[in-house]
């Protein structure tokens, strides 16, 4: 089965992308989508065939996606900081707040994309609220993404 993911920006127009269904629970659903061109997490790359596992879930401050590459090597994993997630029949939604939170193999944390959040700031389209959020789910992140990460990899499966 096929699921739209609907990301909105704040400061780029919106993405879409078709995944597959790979589980669906109460209020959260496991997608899975495969590259279908190369890609880039900071300074990490990824080809064509590389696979995505992506965990949403209704309300969640952010979305977590499990990367793999080709071989289905695990490459690391990658919080993006949102708002307003919803989980639907048919796709899932959320309004991505820039900051992303990168976690490789060897379980070191980098925090990417701080000076888009700040120049969005700047010129008003993140406000304080908001700002705020995203400090909250930062620091939810660094401190449990251990558990937050065993939790995912229970649900998913493996």
């Amino acid at each position: 089965m096929k699921i739209l993911e609907l990301k909105r920006h704040l400061n780029k127009p919106d993405e879409t992308y078709l995944c597959e269904l790979y589980k669906r629970g109460d209020n959260y659903v496991v997608l899975k989508y495969v590259n279908e061109k190369p890609g880039r997490v900071g300074s990490i790359t990824f080809d064509i065939g590389s696979t995505t596992y992506a965990y949403y879930r209704n309300d969640g401050g952010y979305v977590l996606w499990e990367m793999r590459g080709p071989t289905g090597r695990l490459k690391g994993y990658l919080f993006h900081i949102c708002k307003d997630q919803r989980v639907k029949a048919d796709r899932v939604e959320y309004v991505d707040l820039l900051l992303d939170l990168w976690i490789d193999t060897r379980g070191r944390l980098t925090v990417l994309d701080r000076d888009e959040v700040e120049v969005c700031a700047a010129k008003g389209a993140i406000g304080a609220e908001d700002l705020a959020w995203i400090e909250v789910q930062e620091h939810k992140i660094t401190k449990n993404a251990e558990k937050i990460i065993l939790d995912f990899e229970r649900l998913k499966g493996i």
